[in-house]
């Protein structure tokens, strides 16, 4: 859990380096970089679906896809804690928040605040993808759908509305999962 947490975030961390050094602090090629890695891993999997024995690809699928049946339980205190650690240490970006959606010129600290939530997202997305597997685009749909239900730009509706409508679709997935599909396919899908 530890090295996974470590990986992860370190490896984020420089690919979020080197996109702002190259892009000038712009999220959106975070984002579209985000896209095309997920869209490629995607491609790599369909490859090795062609090439590998059925068997090992099945044991190689329930390591690569996200579960929530298979979560370590010895490591949800410890991502609980680390979550607890990241949100106190990003508590004083959250008022910053609506300024700096506002753009550079008002007087913000612009460049650090973005690298030192981005270098928080990173590790939050490290702890969930270490607890349970990689959910591709549920944070990017999260996001888009609690804007478009909380028609406010404060990100402290925001943050806490995606929070919930993230657990909701986790929930019914899980529960789709379940009891509809009877365990035939993954959450991701």
């Amino acid at each position: 859990f530890a090295v996974d947490i470590i990986v992860m975030g370190t490896a984020a961390s420089f690919i979020y380096y080197s996109i702002f050094q190259k892009t000038g602090g712009n999220v959106l090629y975070v984002l579209l970089i985000g896209t095309v890695l997920t869209t490629f891993f995607s491609s790599m999997q369909n490859s090795l679906t062609r090439i590998m024995d059925p068997n090992e690809y099945d044991a190689l699928l329930n390591s690569l896809v996200a579960s929530f049946t298979n979560v370590n339980a010895a490591c949800i205190i410890p991502g609980i804690v680390l979550l607890a650690l990241l949100a106190w240490w990003l508590r004083r970006d959250l008022s910053i928040l609506d300024v700096i959606s506002l753009g550079r010129e008002l007087g913000v600290d612009y460049e650090t605040t973005l690298r030192r939530l981005m270098v928080g997202v990173a590790l939050c997305i490290a702890v969930a993808t270490a607890l349970v597997g990689p959910l591709s685009f549920l944070g990017l749909i999260t996001a888009n759908v609690a804007r478009q239900m909380f028609t406010t730009y404060r990100h402290t509706y925001l943050i806490a509305g995606a929070s919930l409508v993230g657990m909701l679709v986790l929930a019914a997935g899980q529960f789709i999962v379940e009891h509809v599909m009877v365990y035939s396919v993954p959450v991701s899908v």
